[in-house]
């Protein structure tokens, strides 16, 4: 089995400061096998917000998986996103926009989908796909297989018209032949997770997308600060939503506590939630499917 902390949507510049701490300390005493940040590291891709977001991964375990997102690119300095929408990304966080993570039961390709020419949306290019599609084919056999991109698949069941990654559906052939198990993804700053199947329904293989919401900024969405905790192993996947949970005086502190459970085995016809456990922790509202939880 492998643990995977999935964190989003930090945007340094929009920062809620306790979260900063919480989060720190919730993922010492967890220690997962693999930190995974699915983009909006700043709120302006300004250099001072870099600083701040490195400075903070820093606090955190590792290994770490780090991609960029929309809000990396700037914004106002016009020169810069035509023609080095990634400088800032480049110079202060990592040169590597196509990171990897690899151990013997599960790899993990990161991919950059924020682009130039729009402010909010993204794709992939066919360089990028073709070289994620080298990478997870050289994978061994029995190997947990997972796509992380800024931009998510998959809209929440309540925002149908959400912006998800563009030309979706054209890279479906390609994480069907090489066997990806699960997309990470962030940027709507709402945590929910389902089978890809239920929005492209020319998909041929059962693909588990997984959302998370912001872990630390105050650009939240109707939902508390949170991030994803995952365990993998062969068939199976859990999705845990920790959640942050206001302290009480003279009872609980603040802290990330789990709010929701969701537990997934792939059989014969796919993924399925097998066992879905509400947890009294947290005033979190998360979906999954069609079904909404709190």
């Amino acid at each position: 089995m492998r643990t995977i902390a999935h964190i989003s949507d930090l945007h340094f510049g929009r920062i809620d400061p306790p979260l900063l701490d919480g989060l720190v300390a919730d993922l010492a005493a967890h220690k997962p096998d693999l930190v995974v940040v699915s983009g909006d590291l700043t709120q302006r891709a300004r250099g001072g917000q870099f600083d701040a977001a490195v400075a903070f991964l820093k606090r955190l375990p590792g290994p770490q998986l780090v991609i960029p997102g929309n809000h990396d690119v700037p914004m106002f300095n016009v020169f810069a996103r035509a023609f080095a929408p990634t400088g800032g990304y480049r110079r202060h966080v990592s040169q590597d926009l196509q990171p990897v993570y690899r151990d013997d039961e599960l790899i993990v390709v990161g991919l950059n989908s924020a682009r130039s020419f729009t402010h909010k949306s993204g794709w992939l290019s066919a360089e990028q796909v073709a070289n994620a599609r080298t990478t997870f084919a050289a994978a061994g056999p029995g190997t947990f297989k997972v796509l992380v991109t800024h931009h998510p698949f998959i809209p929440p069941p309540r925002e149908p018209d959400a912006d998800v990654i563009r030309r979706g559906e054209s890279y479906l052939p390609v994480l069907e032949e090489v066997g990806v198990d699960l997309l990470l993804a962030g940027h709507l700053h709402l945590a929910y997770h389902d089978d890809l199947r239920s929005h492209y329904k020319a998909s041929r293989r059962s693909i588990l997308s997984v959302q998370a919401g912001t872990a630390t900024s105050t650009r939240r969405r109707g939902e508390p600060n949170a991030y994803n905790w995952i365990r993998t192993s062969p068939h199976l996947c859990t999705v845990s939503v920790r959640a942050w949970a206001s302290g009480e005086p003279g009872g609980k502190p603040a802290a990330f506590q789990e709010s929701l459970v969701t537990r997934y085995e792939c059989g014969p016809d796919g993924w399925r939630p097998v066992k879905q456990v509400p947890v009294d922790a947290a005033a979190a509202v998360v979906t999954t499917g069609a079904t909404t939880a709190g």
